[in-house]
């Protein structure tokens, strides 16, 4: 498994005055995206008492507009690199079979220290919880 998939379901709230979700809203669909992921390594917690993670640069590239439907739209989310520090993320919102993809997006994460707010190494635990979302197929 090298990709990990959330399933969003869009709000009405997400549209825009053009009647597809606002391009701003991509953002907030890839943190739920990024939260499923950390959730499920900090086993069913979203905070560890001294870490913390930040977006350091985030870059979405969209591909096709995405309107209003009751079904959800699916989000893969891989790793494309793990350094000391931070982490970069690959990801698409697209159709869950594949069929359409509506945007891709690359978000660089950094592991930081609460007290501090400094970057922190990473650490073996998350580094070998992150190492099974490489995506052999997407190119370093």
């Amino acid at each position: 498994m090298a990709r990990r998939r959330f399933l969003l379901q869009l709000r009405t709230s997400d549209l825009d005055w053009m009647g597809h979700v606002n391009n701003a809203l991509y953002a907030e669909y890839l943190m739920e995206a990024r939260v499923d992921l950390a959730y499920d390594f900090r086993g069913g917690s979203l905070t560890l008492p001294d870490l913390a993670t930040v977006v350091a640069e985030a870059d979405i590239t969209y591909k096709a507009p995405l309107h209003f439907r009751p079904e959800p739209v699916a989000i893969d989310t891989w790793v494309e690199r793990i350094g000391h520090t931070s982490y970069t993320l690959g990801h698409e919102v697209l159709e869950p079979d594949g069929s359409k993809v509506y945007a891709t997006a690359r978000t660089v994460m950094v592991q930081v220290d609460k007290g501090t707010a400094r970057p922190r190494n990473i650490g073996d635990p998350f580094r070998l919880y992150l190492e099974q979302f490489v995506d052999p197929d997407v190119p370093a």
